[in-house]
């Protein structure tokens, strides 16, 4: 054993290495299972790490995400956009190019060697299917479209390759098409076979095109939180959409940046500014991709320091079960979580209607303000649930909620793998986003959700939570089934996505 002698004033200090964060590559992707058939349909890859965003091809006859037929066998290179996983040096960088190739084989249907023959065959031309977004549904019967060759029909398959446009299943010989949250037009595909062996399997494309809504505005993007340090230094509030340039007037110039200067507050007591944010509207609105001003007023802080009160603090996740006992949740004071000393009273009585409750809050005032150690009381009115079986409630709605918690939102954009929202509930609530204090309920129960974070959707989703999903709802469920917390995110950014509580 080696000995270190350390003579004063010098010594030896030592700690625990820490394994660096690997580069995410396409090697570590590892996309396998890629292939193109005959008719040029594309079935995607599937990757160990990373989800697919989008996919391209620079190759001749791509188009609408599949291949014209070829008549000689032809090597087809394929770019797929991966959004990064977090924990890897790079997954700021949100998104990844991986490129894999696949020979697509000859479609030849005569000679000594054909690569098909005989089969079904296509009959005329299925029209355009139009829907308006959020979960509405479209059916085809095909059997209208395909005539049987020697033998009959067995079956037919269906390739959609905009899964977050919409989502396509075929029961039978019925298609259904059902929109999800985003507008505009894309195609899949649809083919007939039966069991004869090698023979042709037409294809027949089907159009769709998904109107979306409602305009975004900036009730919408809900600007909260942000603040302006005493020199001038913007950090910017949460919101739904993306921040594109911040300006001192409506109109105005950009202020350039990062970091981004509004100017000083000379005052010794703090000041509002009024700053005005160019948005990005995301996908899933009538005017997707415009940009709106939406402005907000923002708190300075002035050369001396302030008394916090109760502007200052943010209560999240409280809560009351049906007993009456309290949930003390969180606080957050200018964006850093604080602490809640106590609260009053301690509990309530057992109620048999569902009964707005006001409680006080002690909260201890942090470093950074003039009352600093000292404590301030703020109130919130937090709903209790009935003692009585609430699911029995007359009234509230249906939705779907993904099965998957999650102890805070961010990580459902950087964790989010095949995150869909298909598992019904009740929620006494008639709206998605007004939940917050109503019960959610599975099997006339109440959902024991641990006060953890459940993607909920509408209509059955199975394409929620990526980057290419548009907006969507989350609930924080207590265990009383209680919705504590209802959040408006999006995923578009990558990354941990954006977005906010909307209570």
């Amino acid at each position: 054993m080696s000995k270190i002698n350390a003579r004063s004033p010098f010594y030896a200090s030592f700690s625990t290495p820490t394994k660096p964060s690997p580069e995410y590559t396409c090697t570590i992707a590892n996309g396998t299972g890629l292939s193109i058939s005959q008719e040029g349909i594309i079935t995607e890859p599937q990757f160990e790490q990373g989800t697919i965003d989008s996919f391209t091809s620079s190759d001749s006859g791509f188009a609408d995400g599949k291949y014209a037929v070829v008549t000689t066998d032809t090597l087809r290179t394929l770019v797929f956009r991966l959004a990064i996983p977090s924990g890897f040096s790079n997954s700021s960088a949100g998104f990844l190019n991986c490129t894999l190739t696949f020979t697509q084989p000859a479609k030849v249907t005569s000679g000594t060697t054909p690569s098909c023959s005989g089969g079904p065959t296509s009959t005329g031309s299925i029209g355009t299917i139009a829907l308006n977004s959020g979960g509405k549904t479209s059916t085809v019967d095909l059997s209208s479209f395909f005539n049987q060759g020697t033998s009959a029909i067995a079956g037919f398959t269906v390739n959609n390759p905009f899964p977050s446009f919409m989502q396509a299943s075929i029961s039978s010989s019925t298609l259904t098409i059902t929109s999800l949250n985003n507008g505009g037009t894309k195609k899949l595909y649809v083919s007939a076979f039966d069991n004869d062996t090698n023979t042709c399997r037409p294809t027949q494309t089907v159009t769709v095109t998904i109107t979306a809504s409602s305009a975004f505005t900036c009730n919408d993007a809900n600007l909260k939180g942000g603040s302006i340090t005493q020199p001038g230094v913007l950090t910017d509030p949460t919101l739904v959409g993306t921040i594109t340039a911040r300006k001192l007037t409506s109109g105005g110039s950009a202020i350039s940046g990062p970091p981004y200067n509004v100017g000083a507050n000379s005052a010794t007591g703090s000041t509002s500014k009024t700053i005005f944010f160019d948005v990005t509207v995301p996908s899933n609105y009538t005017n997707a991709g415009a940009t709106i001003e939406c402005d907000l007023a923002i708190p300075q802080a002035g050369t001396g320091l302030d008394a916090m009160d109760c502007g200052d603090v943010t209560l999240t996740e409280q809560g009351i079960y049906t007993d009456g006992t309290i949930k003390k949740g969180k606080v957050t004071i200018k964006g850093t979580e604080g602490t809640i000393a106590s609260f009053d009273p301690v509990a309530f009585g057992i109620v048999s209607t569902k009964t707005d409750r006001n409680i006080d809050f002690t909260i201890t005032v942090p470093s950074g303000f003039s009352n600093t150690g000292s404590s301030i009381v703020c109130s919130k009115t937090v709903a209790q649930p009935p003692e009585l079986n609430v699911c029995n409630f007359d009234g509230g709605d249906t939705y779907y909620i993904d099965m998957i918690a999650y102890s805070d939102p961010q990580e459902i954009c950087t964790f989010g793998v095949g995150v869909r929202a298909r598992t019904e509930v009740f929620c006494t609530s008639e709206e998605i986003d007004t939940a917050y204090g109503h019960t959610v309920c599975i099997n006339n129960q109440p959902f024991k959700g641990f006060s953890q974070f459940y993607v909920v959707d509408t209509f059955i989703n199975n394409s929620i939570a990526n980057t290419s999903s548009g907006t969507f709802y989350i609930w924080q469920i207590g265990n009383n089934g209680v919705i504590e917390d209802v959040w408006e995110y999006d995923c578009g950014t990558g990354g941990q996505g954006t977005g906010n509580s909307v209570i």
